[in-house]
C-alpha cells in the first residue's frame, strides 16, 4: 500500500515537471510513512531528526502516509523544520504549493511519466472496515473507500501502455472490494482487468479469511493470467486468541478455505501472517499456532512479535502479559519451522518447468523474477533476457527462498 502511494505521488510530481535526484541535490524531501509497528514509526522520527541538518530556507520537507492519519498537524509542533503534512491521496494542494514556490518552467503535462515498471500497484480500496484489536490501520487510513471498476481498469490500461506486465490490486482486505456502482466484487474486477491486452500477470493482496469467496478461487483456478498465489493472514492458530483479536473466523473456517483452494489449485502458493505473544496467548495457544503452520505447510510465513500500538483496543484494554523473552523464543521457533517447511516445498520444484516474469538482475547480474505461485526464481546464464520478458525455465536447484533454473529454448529443445 505504501509503495502504491509513493508511486502515485511520484508520477504526479514527474508529470508536473519535477525529477528525482539525490538528497544533497534535491529541493524537496518527502517521507511516506508507515506506522503498522512502533519500529516503523520510530524510523520516521529518526529520519526527521536527521533532515534537520539538511533543511535550509530554500528546501522543503514533507510527510505523508499513515503517520499523518495518526498524528496530523501535531507533527509540525514536534518538528518545526517540517513544512508540509500531506493527507494520503490528497496530493494536489501540496503539488500546487510546490509549483508556487519553485518556478519550474520546463514542466509539461506528461500523463504517465516515467514510474511504471514491470509490476504496477493499483489501490482498489483505501482504509479498512474491520476492527482487529491489534491494528491501527482503520484509525490512520479511515473506513473503506472503494475505487470504481472503470477507474481501476483505466489505470491498469495506462500502466500497460507504459510497459507494465503485471498488475497488483491492493487493499487492506482486498476481498472486501465492491464496485460503488454495483457492478460486483473482487472476482468481477479481476475478470475485467485480466481481459486488458498486454497484462501477463495479475495478483491481489491482502486477503482476509472472513471475506474471501469461493467465486474468487474459481476465477484464479480458471485463469491463465491470475497468479496462483494467495496471501491469507491467519494471525493465530488458536481460536481463543483469534476471538481476542476480533478476527471474525475460527481455525476450522481457515482450514476449509485452504482445502477448497488446494482442491482447485494443487500447486497454489500460500503466504500468511502470524503474530506471536498476543495478550493472553498461553503456551498451549502458541503450540496450536505452531501445529497449524506445520499442518498447512505455508510457502511463506511473515512472523511478528506483538507490540501494543497506542489507540488500538488491545493496547487500551488488554495487558501485554507475554514477556519479551518468551515472544522472542516463540518467534525464533516458528521461524525455524517455517524455513524448514519452505525448504521442503521449494525442493519439490526441482526438475519442473515453470514460467518466470523477469523483474531485473541480481548482484551477480543474473536475471530474476517470480513464477506464478510467487516464488522467486533466478535464471542461470540468461544472457539476453530483459526485465519484462516472460520465459520458461527448468528448475535445477532450490533453496528455502528461491529457485534456480536454465532457460528453456523457444524451440522446446531440452535445456542444456
Amino acid at each position: 500500500m505504501n509503495s502504491a502511494d509513493s508511486e502515485s505521488l511520484a508520477r504526479r510530481l514527474l508529470a508536473a515537471g519535477y525529477v528525482e535526484d539525490s538528497l544533497d541535490r534535491a529541493d524537496v524531501a518527502i517521507l511516506n510513512t508507515c506506522v503498522i509497528r512502533q519500529a516503523s514509526e520510530d524510523r520516521v522520527y529518526s529520519k526527521l531528526h536527521e533532515l534537520r541538518e539538511w533543511k535550509t530556507p530554500e528546501r522543503t520537507i514533507a510527510v505523508t502516509g499513515c503517520l499523518v492519519g495518526k498524528e496530523g498537524d501535531g507533527l509540525r509542533g514536534r518538528f518545526p523544520h517540517l513544512d508540509a503534512v500531506v493527507p494520503i491521496g490528497d496530493y494536489e494542494p501540496f503539488i500546487a504549493s510546490l509549483e508556487s514556490r519553485y518556478d519550474y518552467s520546463q514542466g509539461e503535462s506528461l500523463p504517465h511519466a516515467g514510474r511504471t515498471g514491470v509490476s504496477h500497484y493499483v489501490r482498489v480500496i483505501q482504509g479498512c472496515d474491520h476492527n482487529c484489536t491489534f491494528c491501527i490501520v482503520p484509525r490512520v487510513r479511515g473506513r473503506e473507500k472503494h475505487v470504481p471498476i472503470d477507474m481501476v481498469v483505466a489505470e491498469c490500461r495506462a500502466a500497460v501502455a507504459d510497459g507494465a506486465k503485471e498488475i497488483v490490486l491492493l487493499g487492506q482486505n482486498v476481498d472486501d472490494y465492491h464496485d460503488p456502482d454495483g457492478r460486483g466484487g473482487l472476482a468481477a474486477l479481476v475478470r475485467e482487468v485480466e481481459r486488458i491486452p498486454g497484462v501477463k500477470r495479475l495478483r491481489f493482496m491482502t486477503s482476509h479469511p472472513q471475506d474471501l469467496e469461493v467465486e474468487l478461487l474459481e476465477v484464479m483456478a480458471a485463469s491463465g493470467v491470475v497468479c496462483r498465489e494467495l496471501q491469507l493472514p491467519i494471525q493465530s492458530g488458536d481460536d481463543t486468541v483469534l476471538k481476542r483479536m476480533a478476527r471474525g473466523y475460527q481455525t476450522r473456517h481457515y482450514r476449509a478455505i485452504i482445502e477448497r483452494a488446494r482442491m482447485l489449485m494443487p500447486d497454489l502458493g500460500l503466504v500468511t501472517d502470524v503474530i506471536v505473544g498476543f495478550p493472553g496467548e498461553s503456551e498451549q495457544a502458541y503450540l496450536n499456532t505452531r501445529a497449524l503452520v506445520d499442518e498447512l505447510e505455508f510457502d511463506v510465513v511473515h512472523i511478528a512479535m506483538y507490540s501494543p500500538r497506542p489507540g488500538t483496543f488491545a493496547a487500551t484494554r488488554m495487558a501485554d502479559d507475554v514477556p519479551h523473552e518468551e515472544k522472542l523464543r516463540r518467534l525464533n521457533d516458528l521461524l525455524a519451522l517455517s524455513r524448514e517447511i519452505a525448504a521442503r516445498k521449494t525442493s519439490r520444484w526441482v526438475g519442473r518447468d515453470v514460467e518466470v516474469l523477469v523483474e531485473g538482475r541480481d548482484e551477480l547480474q543474473r536475471p530474476f523474477g517470480r513464477i506464478r505461485q510467487g516464488k522467486r526464481a533466478i535464471v542461470l546464464r540468461g544472457g539476453d533476457v530483459q526485465a519484462g520478458d516472460v520465459i520458461d525455465i527448468r528448475v535445477m536447484q532450490a533453496t528455502a527462498g528461491q529457485l534456480l533454473g536454465l532457460q528453456i529454448p523457444t524451440n522446446s529443445e531440452p535445456a542444456a
